[in-house]
C-alpha cells in the first residue's frame, strides 16, 4: 500500500464540521470552558509514563469529536496501519518510515533480525569505547568521542545526551556547524591520542559533515597520527557503507542503518552511538523501550484514548482552524533545554510544506512555527509577549515531577519552585486578569491555550516515551493535513545554490547568480 490523499468527497463534510465548531468557539473564553464540571478530568490522557492535560485548550468535546471525524475521513486508520506495516508512507521518495521497528514495534521478521544485528554491533562498539578497549594511534585508550553530523544526525542524540548523561570518565561531544569555530570549541581540551571521531551521514556525502570530518582528521595528524592509523580513531555511521569504506572507515568500526530511517527519526538507530557511549547501552535500551510503549499505545488505542493522536489533532486545531501560526515549547527542566530545537526540526521539517500528497496544494494551513526555551528562564525573556502581546501562542508545558539532581540537599525547595512556576504560568495564560479601569498595563486577557505534559522523572524510559509521542503526533497531524511528513525537499534548493556560490567565492565565474548575491560575493572576497 502507498499512502495517498483522501478523497475530497470524504473530507469536505468533515472539514465543514470542524470549521463550524471553530467559529462557535472563537467567542468563548477559556475561563468559561474551564468552569465546566469535570473539565480537569475529562481532558486528560495517559500513555506509558506520560500524563497529558488538554483542559486549557480552547476546545470542547463536540469540537474534538469533529476533529476525530476529520481524522477518520482523512484516512487515519489506514495511514497508521501502513506506518507500522512497512508500507510506502513516503510516496515522493518511495520509502516506508519504520523508525518504530528500531524500537521493536512494526515491520516484519527480516527487518527485526536486521535491527537486532545492528543493535548488537552498536552495543558492542559502545561497550568497547566505555571500557577503554579501543586505543588510538599511540596505544592510549580512547576516552572521548566527538560525533560529527548535522540535522537529524545531531539534534536527537545531542538532546538525549544533554538530558541523561552523567559526568563520567568517557566524554561525548557533538559538532554540527561547518563554521570552523564549532569543531575548534568541541576539540578544545581533548587529547588527540585519546579521541575517537564518529562521522555520521546517511549518504556519506553530506558537505558540512565531511568537511568537519576532514578537519578533525587534520587535527589528529597534527598531533602525530600517521595516515594509516587514522582508521583507529574513526567510526562511521551511515546508510551508504560502501561510501564510508571508501572514505577510510574500517569495517569493525562501521555502523549501518537503512534507507527507511529518516534523519529526524534516526537517534533510535546506529546514529545513537553517542547516546550509547555517553549514557551506556543499558540507558539506550531503556530509551528505546520507553518509545516502544508509546508505539504500541499509538498503534492500538482508538482516537478517543490515543495520546499522540490527540496531540496531533490539537496542533491541527490551533494552526489550521484557530489560525494560530506559532507554538511555544517550554520544558520546565534544564536538562530538556534542547527539546524546543529538536521539536523545531521534527515538526517544521516534517510538516512545514504546502504540497498535498497528490502534488497539489494542501487545503489547510500546515505546521506552526515552533520555538521556545526552558522555564523558568523563558519567563524572563519572552513570556511578557505570551501574556500581553497581540498574538495568541499555544504553549506545550513539559513538567518533571521528581528531580534527579545530585546537587539537591535536605530542605531544597528548588524543584517545588520550578513546578509551581510551570503550573502558575499555564493558569495565568488561560485565565488572565482584569485590570482596574483605564489601566491596560496590568490587564491580562488570558484565553491563551496550553497543554501540560507531566513526566514522573527524567529518566531514559520517560524521555523515550516523550520523543516518540511527539513523533506520532506529527504523523497524525500530517495525515489530517493530507501531506507527506517524511520528505524535506525544501532544504535542497539552498544546497544547490550554495555549491555555485562556493565556486564563485573561490574565484570561478559562475552563471545564473542574481545581482544581490554577486555584489555580496565581491564584498566577502
Amino acid at each position: 500500500m502507498t499512502l495517498a490523499l483522501a478523497s475530497e468527497e470524504n473530507r469536505a463534510p468533515a472539514l465543514a464540521g470542524v470549521r463550524s465548531h471553530a467559529h462557535r468557539l472563537a467567542s468563548i473564553h477559556l475561563r468559561d470552558l474551564l468552569a465546566a464540571p469535570d473539565r480537569s478530568t475529562q481532558w486528560t490522557l495517559d500513555a506509558g509514563p506520560l500524563h497529558a492535560d488538554f483542559s486549557r485548550q480552547r476546545i470542547d468535546l463536540d469540537a474534538l469529536q469533529s476533529l476525530e471525524t476529520l481524522a477518520q475521513a482523512s484516512g487515519f486508520e489506514a495511514a497508521r496501519t501502513a506506518l507500522f506495516s512497512g508500507d510506502i508512507v513516503n510516496p515522493t521518495e518511495g520509502r516506508p518510515a519504520l523508525h518504530s521497528a528500531l524500537r521493536g514495534v512494526g515491520g516484519d521478521a527480516s527487518i527485526a533480525a536486521d535491527v537486532t544485528a545492528q543493535r548488537a554491533r552498536l552495543t558492542q562498539l559502545a561497550t568497547r569505547l566505555r571500557s577503554g578497549q579501543l586505543s588510538g594511534f599511540s596505544g592510549a585508550p580512547l576516552t572521548a568521542l566527538v560525533c560529527i553530523g548535522i540535522g537529524g544526525s545531531d539534534l536527537g542524540p545531542r538532546l538525549v545526551c544533554d538530558a541523561l548523561a552523567a559526568p563520567s570518565d568517557f566524554t561525548v561531544r557533538f559538532v554540527a556547524n561547518v563554521d570552523p569555530d564549532d569543531l575548534a570549541r568541541e576539540l578544545a581540551g581533548l587529547d588527540p591520542h585519546r579521541t575517537a571521531i564518529a562521522v555520521i551521514s546517511k549518504t556519506f556525502t553530506t558537505r558540512e559533515t565531511l568537511a568537519n570530518a576532514r578537519a578533525a582528521c587534520a587535527w589528529l595528524q597534527a598531533a602525530g597520527c600517521p595516515q594509516p592509523s587514522l582508521a583507529r580513531h574513526l567510526i562511521g555511521v551511515t546508510a551508504a557503507p560502501q561510501a564510508a569504506r571508501a572514505w577510510g572507515i574500517a569495517e569493525e568500526q562501521l555502523l549501518e542503518f537503512r534507507e527507511w530511517v529518516g534523519g529526524r527519526y534516526s537517534l533510535w538507530s546506529a546514529v545513537g552511538i553517542g547516546i550509547a557511549a555517553a549514557c551506556g547501552p543499558t540507558a539506550f535500551d531503556a530509551l528505546l523501550a520507553g518509545a516502544a510503549l508509546i508505539d504500541r499505545h499509538f498503534r492500538d488505542e482508538p482516537l478517543s484514548r490515543n495520546l499522540p493522536a490527540r496531540m496531533g489533532l490539537i496542533s491541527v486545531w490551533n494552526r489550521a482552524f484557530m489560525n494560530l501560526p506559532s507554538q511555544a515549547m517550554i520544558p520546565y527542566a534544564e536538562r530538556l533545554r534542547l527539546l524546543p530545537a529538536w521539536m523545531q526540526q521534527l515538526v517544521m521539517e516534517s510538516n512545514g510544506k504546502s504540497a498535498a500528497l497528490d502534488g497539489g496544494l494542501a487545503d489547510l494551513k500546515t505546521a506552526p512555527v515552533i520555538w521556545g526555551a526552558s522555564g523558568t528562564n523563558a519567563q524572563h525573556s519572552f513570556f511578557q509577549q505570551l501574556h500581553q502581546g497581540p498574538d495568541i501562542v499555544p504553549v506545550d508545558f513539559v513538567l518533571v515531577r521528581r528531580s534527579r539532581s545530585p546537587a539537591a540537599y535536605e530542605g531544597d525547595d528548588r524543584q517545588r519552585i520550578l513546578l509551581a512556576n510551570g503550573l502558575a504560568q499555564a493558569a495565568a495564560l488561560a485565565l488572565g486578569q482584569t485590570a482596574e479601569p483605564n489601566d491596560r498595563h496590568r490587564d491580562f486577557p488570558g484565553n491563551r491555550p496550553s497543554t501540560t505534559i507531566v513526566l514522573p522523572e527524567l529518566d531514559a524510559t520517560s524521555l523515550g516515551a516523550l520523543l516518540a509521542c511527539y513523533e506520532h503526533a506529527t504523523f497524525t497531524a500530517a495525515t489530517v493535513l493530507g501531506i507527506n511528513p517524511f520528505d524535506q525537499f525544501g532544504v535542497e534548493l539552498g544546497k544547490v545554490l550554495a555549491s555555485r556560490v562556493e565556486r564563485a567565492l573561490s574565484g570561478e565565474s559562475v552563471e545564473n547568480l542574481d545581482a544581490s548575491t554577486r555584489a555580496l560575493i565581491e564584498r566577502l572576497r
